[in-house]
């Protein structure tokens, strides 16, 4: 079964201006600013932090998480224009309700992606730990997903009921 992931409101805000920075900030800079840079090594500097945003922001768009997939093996995080993120189920020793994540809640950032596209990366959650996120939305309830090797996964969908109740037939749970 595939369970979607669309982004929510903050999340399509943080996307689009991202996006703004990436295709008219960005190209600005390169072609306005940096001819009119009279310095030779601060131009080369300036091309290496430019380029250093543009590739983070592509690379995160790839990695955005499109829909989580159950099968009879494995869970997958679809990705954009990545291969999915895979959990074998034979890894999977339990399956809850996780907290909805929230700007000030919860759920804190460790390192990883807070928005754009997604929130994806190493998340604390409180009660559990370091955690492996994946989500697009804020304010709707997760599934926390235990596994026996490994950082538990927390997984962020459109119909979180469902996708815990496929995981625990799926898992056995």
């Amino acid at each position: 079964m595939r369970f979607p992931m669309t982004l929510g409101g903050l999340t399509k805000v943080t996307t689009f201006g991202s996006l703004l920075v990436l295709l008219v900030v960005v190209p600005l800079q390169f072609f306005v600013v940096l001819p009119h840079i009279p310095v030779p090594g601060v131009r080369w500097m300036a091309l290496a932090v430019i380029s250093a945003v543009a590739l983070t922001l592509l690379f995160t768009v790839a990695i955005a998480p499109r829909a989580v997939r159950v099968t009879g093996s494995k869970v997958a995080i679809e990705r954009l224009f990545w291969p999915d993120y895979e959990v074998p189920l034979r890894e999977v020793v339990g399956v809850e309700s996780g907290p909805p994540i929230s700007v000030f809640g919860k759920v804190r950032r460790v390192a990883g992606n807070g928005g754009l596209m997604g929130f994806t990366g190493l998340f604390h959650l409180s009660e559990v730990g370091v955690v492996r996120l994946w989500a697009t939305r804020l304010g709707v309830p997760t599934v926390l997903v235990r596994r026996a090797h490994g950082r538990p996964v927390l997984l962020g969908v459109d119909d979180p009921s469902a996708l815990l109740a496929t995981l625990r037939r799926a898992a056995r749970c």
